[in-house]
């Protein structure tokens, strides 16, 4: 199970590469990853069909308790079938149909990024990570709608589906998180309706879980994004918009109807909404000349009708949701393929154009007449099972069910006079006007359709196989009691068959009459002018004429008006938790005994902040916030965090180099600060709330106990356990190096990012060798090396005392930098550069090899990954942290160097 998700996907990430190698051959071997997912599938077969379930797991999010939990049950084998055996055969369609696009390969990786969410979502057993594959399948179906992205309409259509789709996913997310909590589980195998049903989340859930299915599925009122879809290829067509993704929300309701289908409201919402669905797609799929626009409005319909048959909850209803699953997937399949072929062959989808192409295109004719028998539910075809047992199952269910089924009956009978116009009208009769001469298409582009056409025919007349081996696993993974399975072609008359046969006759009459009856639905203007299209362009437009109103209100383009509002409304918030947590126990801490160094350093900080805020030269308001850093410096040391203020310190005096550097270059401002008084006063009683809020919360914060002993821990395990005796180091390199790791990452990211943006000017020489005009003095210079070289071994001493005395690789990669930056200015970029004898991006990336590796000794013993290892030479404890430090050490290093060296060329 996890081996054919993980191919699938490591399919898609070759597929590009291999689509530029290989070209359209590419797809002979792209289609092996979904064929084997579908042997695999059909090797657990039996033992499904049998009852029993397949689970595979592997953990994702321990601490939420959150894993990647797959199950493989009859309805997932089931879909899961769909999702891999259809997807091969469109894999290879799409090679043959798209073999002249410059972008092949990329959409072999759309489409197989598709196949594997798709996969993932029918297998996935935990909510949080089904999610996860739902969002991802709305994502790259963004992707495959939009492949033609020159054209304005497909990605006008891209745009539609995400919206439409994603804002249902959202509405999901929040009843998945309520199911969850109201099942008190995590997984569906484990949820329970005694637990939900009834429950007060339940309205909720209902509510939310409808709206996410209803969207993806394309249930009435949210069903126009699935037609206006077609302008994707018709590959992504056959496949995400009739087979796979637009089933993804049939799905989700079947799957929890076993927890949720007890409750009246949930069987007649999907009843009421399935029956609309179902007939608006069929009368709309009548007035289209587009034959893909047919197949999509058709598409419409039988999704509803499959929510009818979920929410039926009868024997034969939920027998005739599982066979009609199958059913529509095979035959509409084919049909998109078919009609893919003949605009291949034709250059037109127009029915005005078409006709007689029987005797050109013998092949796919065929594979279109067999699906089209199978669409019209003609015996003995797969979709006259379904068409019987549908009708069967929504009789059971009363008066609500005979009206469903007259719903049924004439939405069956424009399904078949739509079948008569794909086949009839297009294959049969005179010649048509064709845009170029038709010609049959290739074997790749008529073997998918053949394929499973004839396996629509075949499932019919030996219904016996689809019973034991697919619909009897799947109708009891969905029902909520057991359902005895039994498929006929022929039952006896019934109101069922008499049902038929009224669907046949009525549908014939309308294929017959078709001129006319879509004569007399033009003759409701007024109800074609209520189009969903027209409704939607203009929400979208109110809801950027909003937009654009509130952007103007607050996005007005000062930046002190957005740093008051930003300070006033964390001020406010910080007061009002402070508030709350004080209400909930929590209580400032102790005041410690005063000491004369700590009040220095906060008088020190205060009056640098406060010459900051009056000083209006940037220098002196750079050198007064510098003032500024060095007294909390001070403080830190006078509390006994030397790690701390060393750090601090460091900080402080590269931020006051790096400001001076970037200040230097911007016009002159003669005045900071607003000339009005009262604003000047306004903004003072921010900052000063602002200043109380957060100083309050420190307070709060640091007042209260550490969980479970956390402090005492650490400082007992600290020597015995990491071989330090420096706290503070030992956790950063050792017990929580992990988040050391993430925290260089970043560093390095950044920097390298911040590098990029200051590249000097083409016409600008990189890296100069004259130094900074103020540091021309000779002996300046000349002190400037013995000056840098002292920094430098001072440096590394910091780095090897850090596991017991303060110091570490963060401190010693500042404290180098510094020497860097001393040499910089003095000799200049260029000559530094050739000091180093290795570029500083070369430095971060090799720090960050090195901090990544060190934790490979821990995984080479077995243990979990950056677990310490120690070696003990003449009783020196030596260790893979202090290569790990040595790592933090050349990243700081490398990538604070290369953002200000590339800072020092900007302003040459």
């Amino acid at each position: 199970m996890l081996t054919a998700l993980a191919l699938i996907g490591l399919t898609a990430l070759l597929a590009p590469w291999l689509g530029r190698v290989l070209g359209t051959r590419a797809g002979w071997l792209l289609a092996l990853a979904p064929l084997y997912g579908f042997g695999w599938l059909l090797s657990q077969i039996a033992s499904v069909s049998s009852g029993n379930s397949v689970l595979a797991s592997v953990a994702w999010i321990p601490a939420l308790d959150v894993a990647l939990s797959f199950r493989l049950d009859g309805l997932s084998m089931l879909f899961g079938l769909l999702v891999t055996g259809i997807g091969t055969l469109i894999v290879l369609y799409a090679g043959s149909y798209l073999s002249d696009h410059h972008h092949l390969g990329r959409f072999y990786a759309f489409l197989l990024v598709f196949m594997a969410a798709m996969l993932g979502l029918v297998l996935a057993d935990d909510l949080i990570a089904m999610f996860v594959f739902w969002e991802l399948t709305s994502v790259s179906s963004y992707l495959l709608i939009s492949f033609q992205h020159e054209r304005a309409a497909s990605r006008r259509a891209a745009l539609q589906a995400l919206l439409i789709t994603g804002g249902g996913g959202l509405a999901l997310l929040a009843g998945l998180i309520l199911l969850g909590l109201a099942g008190d589980a995590w997984q569906f195998s484990a949820l329970s309706a005694a637990a939900i049903e009834g429950h007060a989340f339940y309205p909720a859930i209902l509510v939310l879980v409808l709206l996410g299915c209803f969207t993806k599925s394309a249930q009435v009122p949210f069903h126009l994004w699935l037609p206006n879809a077609m302008e994707a290829p018709t590959p992504v067509s056959a496949y995400l918009h009739s087979a796979t993704m637009v089933k993804a929300g049939v799905y989700l309701l079947a799957r929890l109807n076993p927890v949720m289908g007890g409750e009246d409201g949930w069987g007649t919402i999907l009843v009421v909404v399935g029956a609309a669905t179902s007939l608006v797609g069929a009368v709309l799929a009548l007035r289209q000349t587009d034959l893909k626009r047919i197949l999509a409005y058709t598409t419409v319909t039988v999704l509803g009708q499959l929510t009818m048959l979920i929410g039926t909850n009868t024997t034969y209803g939920l027998q005739a949701f599982a066979i009609y699953l199958l059913a529509h997937s095979l035959y509409k399949g084919a049909l998109f393929m078919a009609v893919g072929a003949v605009d291949h062959a034709t250059g037109t989808r127009e029915l005005g154009r078409l006709g007689g192409l029987i005797r050109f295109m013998p092949l796919t004719g065929a594979a279109v007449a067999l699906a089209a028998f199978s669409n019209a539910g003609l015996p003995p075809f797969f979709g006259f099972i379904a068409k019987e047992f549908k009708y069967t199952g929504l009789i059971e269910m009363g008066p609500l069910g005979w009206a469903s089924t007259a719903v049924m009956i004439v939405s069956n009978a424009l399904l078949l006079a739509a079948a008569g116009l794909v086949f009839i009208r297009t294959f049969l009769g005179r010649q048509g006007a064709y845009p170029r001469a038709p010609h049959e298409v290739s074997l790749l582009m008529w073997l998918g359709p053949m394929l499973l056409a004839i396996g629509g025919f075949l499932l019919g007349a030996f219904n016996g196989i689809a019973e034991v081996w697919l619909i009897d696993s799947a109708v009891q993974a969905v029902a909520r009691d057991a359902v005895p399975v039994k498929l006929y072609l022929w039952g006896g008359t019934t109101p069922a068959v008499v049902a038929s046969v009224i669907t046949v006759c009525l549908g014939a009459f309308i294929y017959l009459q078709r001129r006319m009856v879509r004569h007399w639905l033009a003759r409701w203007r007024r109800v074609w002018l209520i189009s969903g299209d027209l409704l939607w362009d203009r929400l979208l437009k109110r809801i950027f004429i909003v937009a654009g109103k509130v952007a103007d209100r607050f996005q007005h383009g000062s930046l002190r008006q957005h740093i008051a509002l930003l300070a006033l409304v964390t001020a406010v918030f910080a007061l009002l938790g402070t508030v709350l947590a004080s209400d909930h126990g929590a209580r400032l801490p102790a005041t410690s005994e005063l000491s004369w160094l700590a009040t220095a350093g906060c008088v020190l900080a205060v009056l640098g902040a406060a010459g900051a805020a009056a000083m209006r030269d940037r220098i002196a308001l750079i050198t007064a916030l510098g003032a500024s850093g060095l007294g909390i410096g001070l403080f830190f040391l006078a509390v006994g965090a030397p790690d701390v203020a060393i750090t601090q310190i460091m900080v402080e005096t590269l931020t006051v180099i790096f400001l001076a550097l970037v200040l230097n270059g911007l016009p002159a401002v003669q005045i900071i600060g607003w000339r009005n008084s009262r604003r000047r006063r306004l903004h003072l009683i921010v900052a000063a709330g602002f200043g109380i809020a957060v100083t309050l919360i420190i307070l709060t914060a640091i007042g209260q106990p550490l969980p479970g002993g956390l402090a005492d821990w650490y400082l007992a395990n600290s020597l015995p356990g990491g071989h330090g005796a420096n706290v503070v180091n030992v956790i950063l390199v050792d017990f929580r190096a992990f988040d050391t790791l993430g925290e260089i990452l970043v560093v390095a990211l950044a920097a390298l990012a911040a590098a990029l943006l200051l590249r000097p000017d083409k016409d600008v020489q990189r890296g100069g060798d004259e130094g900074n005009p103020e540091f021309g003095s000779v002996m300046l210079r000349q002190g400037l090396r013995p000056l840098a070289g002292l920094l430098l071994l001072i440096s590394l001493v910091l780095l090897w005392r850090g596991h017991n005395l303060p110091g570490g690789g963060f401190i010693g990669g500042l404290v180098a930098v510094c020497a860097a930056v001393l040499l910089a200015l003095g000799y200049g970029v260029g000559g530094t550069r050739r000091l180093l004898h290795v570029q500083p991006s070369v430095i971060t990336g090799s720090g960050l090899a090195l901090a990544a590796g060190a934790g490979l000794f821990g995984l080479a013993d077995g243990r979990p990954f950056l677990a310490s290892a120690w070696l003990f030479p003449g009783g020196l404890p030596l260790g893979s942290p202090l290569l790990f430090d040595v790592g933090v050490f050349l990243t700081v290093f490398g990538a604070v160097t290369h953002m200000l060296f590339r800072l020092m060329e900007k302003e040459v």
